[in-house]
């Protein structure tokens, strides 16, 4: 597996804020680079690939063309939102089998019971824990 980690800064229609080499195994979506990042390092540095899209529309055409082992979903992404794209990929036959991890910063309960019930695998709230993220990681992720 061989990885460039070469960042290409923000993201503008099909380009990627980060893409590690080879094939995607992680599809991390959020608009805000300093967290997709930090997800992406603590993918990296637990032996997985990623991609990173900035918004909704990024986040299902990127799902679409990797079909990645795992989608890690900001419910706040813009162009569309987190629980429009977490229904569409659900929907969708290329991407209805890619566990779905709903990231978000708000604290109401209903959040992630409307997640859980859209059909999010797990649900982590920001600001997101290396350990607990990777645990999450490591369960969802299928084996290569």
């Amino acid at each position: 597996m061989q990885e460039s980690g070469a960042p290409f800064g923000k993201a503008q229609s099909d380009q990627y804020w980060w893409r590690d080499g080879g094939e995607a195994e992680g599809l991390i979506v959020d608009d805000d680079e300093q967290l997709a990042l930090l997800g992406a390092g603590y993918l990296r540095g637990a032996g997985y690939l990623s991609v990173t899209a900035v918004d909704a529309m990024q986040g299902f055409m990127f799902a679409q063309r990797e079909q990645p082992g795992l989608i890690l979903l900001d419910i706040n992404t813009p162009a569309g939102g987190g629980m429009t794209l977490l229904e569409r990929l659900v929907k969708s036959p290329k991407t209805q089998m890619i566990p779905i991890v709903v990231l978000t910063a708000r604290s109401e309960p209903e959040v992630e019971a409307q997640a859980r019930a859209k059909g999010a695998a797990d649900f982590l709230r920001k600001p997101i824990e290396r350990d607990a993220f990777l645990a999450v990681v490591n369960r969802l992720m299928p084996a290569a």
